[in-house]
């Protein structure tokens, strides 16, 4: 089902229990799809032991938070198509962190993207701004370690469900993020991560925080289109100077280009975006 008809729905009714007793022609009528649609939806939902599922997300630490909810982020809140549901795991009050920085970058990190890494996130999180970033190989995965490194915070957003953490690799660090941290998606944990789901990570990414950071981007990159979503939300995008003949930081210059501020210290993403959360 569509995001915005999950949201018409919830608008509907918040506790959704509707569902337990409604016809599919009634559901069909309520929120506008495909008859076949609605009566597939509603074979599949009472299937569903859901008090048996709602002990099992309790056990885990997953917790549901729709747009309804309080703590549902402000600042996702604000951005066009937010997701109507949040499958989160871990401490969900740092869904009302306001001093978020989003960090993105090549998963192919180069000794300058690293040092990149080392030298903007490691004194950000020491002076308390929240890392939010994507849980992939290179530039993210540094992110979220250089937080837990400097005892923040950070929030990791992935494509697919918590039963089926993407890459594999990073079990192990999405195991302390959801224990320590937060670990967020919009798919149910069952649900297995597919190509088309990663920009709409990426902009999940970009919608909790007031600006992002792309350390490092190729001409054609995931962290462009995060930078792409935070710029047509009018967010604002930060990255650094790099070499023309880098292929590895083409994106960086043509970030450049179609507006990013160009920052050679952190103080220049904190002085940035502080004034703006005062607003």
């Amino acid at each position: 089902m569509a995001n915005r008809k999950i949201l018409h729905l919830l608008q509907l009714d918040p506790t959704l229990q509707c569902l337990s007793h409604i016809s599919s022609h009634e559901l069909h009528r309520l929120i506008h799809i495909p008859l076949p649609l609605s009566s597939t939806i509603l074979q599949q939902i009472q299937r569903m032991n859901v008090p048996r599922l709602i002990e099992d997300y309790a056990k885990r630490n997953i917790r549901l938070i729709t747009i309804l909810d309080p703590l549902y982020p402000s600042y996702l809140k604000h951005i066009s198509n937010a997701p109507a549901v949040l499958f989160c795991k871990g401490n969900v009050s740092l869904l009302q962190h306001k001093r978020n920085i989003s960090v993105v970058g090549a998963r192919k990190a180069t000794e300058y993207g690293i040092k990149l890494v080392s030298s903007f996130i490691r004194p950000l999180v020491r002076e308390k701004w929240l890392i939010v970033s994507g849980l992939a190989k290179g530039i993210d995965s540094l992110a979220h370690k250089a937080a837990i490194e400097e005892k923040g915070k950070t929030i990791a957003v992935i494509a697919g469900g918590f039963n089926h953490i993407y890459p594999k690799e990073h079990q192990q660090l999405s195991d302390i993020i959801s224990k320590q941290h937060l670990l967020i998606s919009i798919y149910p944990p069952e649900r297995r991560p597919e190509k088309w789901m990663f920009p709409e990570r990426n902009q999940i990414i970009s919608g909790l925080s007031l600006g992002t950071f792309v350390v490092q981007a190729a001409k054609k990159s995931g962290s462009l289109i995060t930078a792409q979503y935070a710029l047509e939300e009018g967010r604002e995008v930060f990255t650094v100077p790099a070499s023309i003949f880098a292929e590895e930081f083409a994106g960086n210059i043509n970030l450049i280009r179609d507006g990013a501020t160009i920052i050679s210290s952190y103080k220049d993403i904190v002085n940035g975006l502080l004034p703006m959360m005062e607003d």
